[in-house]
């Protein structure tokens, strides 16, 4: 059986894919929906955006059943659980609906169609993931759910409370992963830093560290995303860092705002002193360390003092990677009952005017890496006699790339080391450092 996949929204949604295509037997993937006996969508909804992003490809999906008439279009995740009824009657001609937390009935759903969307929130462990569709790269989930109430947030109501995988499990899938070839392995979550606490009363992220450096001897770099900010946390992971060197020095803590009063509304727990706390010991514990960040523009009761509160930090370079997101105003979030809405199109413009601010800061921060050489682990061919990596500062999917000028030589996928000669806005150019 050929199998088309359309994965919409964020690198957890990578793992729920392939944790769904491990279910299926023997299967092969397929790049043409024509070619596809079955085509597998699995949304994010979390946003207005996101929702829109998923009814296009269902609805493009769903056209090429003209071509073949045994084409079974599968619309999966967050999307489905979040509004089930109403995409089930806006689109009659999808063959079957699995919700977020239903991924291991993806094969009852191939084989017979159907609506699954009521099981227990759950987790996969390694064993029920035997698919990777990225070769050097893998993402591992570490835990699902969220225990936090964020009053933008669906994520809790939707996918249920925090949940962690055993640390032996996790353990082993990574040393799986690594024995198999792969370069980089993510581990991903909801909250990263609360890993544990549900099933070991304390945070584990710095034993899960260790135990998994202590196991695996080979060279690959680990990376830590979606840190929620909290400074005993981080410092058990900088401790870790600073043990191996295969750790990447790469922080990603979406701080979301830097106002006390938006932080205080949007229920986060911390305030502007506790952000600038941990970008202190980060970069005074590990000065050549990364920090990226995500940042909301335009919540409920954000003025202009707020706003520009916001825009100074991102001037000043406080976080050297960021992404800004207009904010939704979603129905079923606490936030939907806040006064002080700000209009759509003021907080597009604030989150342009942060984009650009960002944008200049990188052209400048970028040059300071000019002369170096750094490693780069190499990803594919971007033109001819370029190859495309990345730096351990630059995480898959969300990041910039370094484009590496090779000449007539010839470089597979894997490590090696890059002088940088050029620096463009966001990108870094170099060239292979042999000696």
């Amino acid at each position: 059986m050929k199998i088309g996949i359309v994965n919409l929204g964020c690198p957890k949604n990578i793992v729920d894919t392939e944790c769904m295509l491990a279910t299926l037997g023997e299967f092969s993937v397929t790049i043409s929906p024509r070619d596809a006996d079955a085509i597998i969508i699995n949304t994010c909804g979390f946003l207005k955006a996101a929702r829109e992003e998923a009814e296009k490809n269902i609805e493009e999906m769903l056209a090429y059943i003209k071509f073949n008439k045994a084409l079974k279009v599968i619309v999966a995740g967050f999307y489905v659980t979040k509004d089930k009824q109403k995409l089930i009657e806006k689109y009659p001609q999808v063959y079957a609906w699995v919700g977020v937390n239903d991924i291991k009935n993806m094969k009852k759903a191939l084989e017979g169609g159907g609506v699954y969307i009521n099981s227990y929130p759950y987790i996969a462990t390694y064993r029920e993931r035997s698919v990777v569709l990225n070769t050097y790269s893998a993402y591992v989930k570490i835990s699902d759910g969220c225990n936090h109430r964020c009053a933008f947030c669906l994520i809790p109501s939707i996918k249920g409370a925090y949940r962690s995988r055993t640390l032996a499990d996790i353990v082993k899938e990574t040393l799986v992963l690594t024995n198999s070839g792969i370069k980089e392995i993510c581990f991903i979550s909801q909250d990263t830093t609360h890993y544990g606490r549900d099933i070991y009363k304390t945070a584990k992220i710095g034993p899960l560290l260790s135990a998994v450096m202590g196991k695996i001897k080979k060279k690959f770099w680990l990376r830590i995303m979606y840190l929620y900010p909290e400074l005993s946390v981080i410092k058990d992971i900088v401790a870790q860092m600073k043990k191996d060197s295969r750790i990447c020095r790469y922080f990603d803590i979406p701080f979301q705002h830097v106002s006390d009063k938006i932080l205080k509304s949007m229920k986060r727990g911390y305030g502007k002193k506790e952000i600038f706390e941990i970008i202190k010991y980060i970069k005074e514990n590990l000065p050549d360390a990364e920090i990226r960040s995500s940042f909301i523009t335009g919540y409920p009761g954000e003025s202009e003092k707020e706003f520009k509160e916001l825009l100074e930090f991102i001037k000043e370079g406080y976080v050297d990677k960021a992404g800004f997101f207009a904010y939704s105003d979603e129905r079923e979030a606490a936030s939907y009952a806040l006064t002080g809405k700000v209009n759509k199109k003021t907080a597009e413009n604030r989150r342009k005017l942060l984009a650009l601010a960002y944008e200049k800061f990188c052209e400048s921060n970028n040059k300071k890496h000019i002369g170096k050489i750094k490693e780069v682990l190499i990803t594919g061919r971007e033109k001819k006699g370029f190859l495309k990596g990345r730096t351990a500062q630059n995480a898959p999917d969300i990041d910039t790339y370094v484009l590496v000028k090779t000449g007539k030589k010839t470089l597979s996928e894997g490590f090696c080391k890059v002088r940088i000669t050029k620096s463009e806005k966001f990108d870094l150019i170099g060239e292979l450092a042999w000696k």
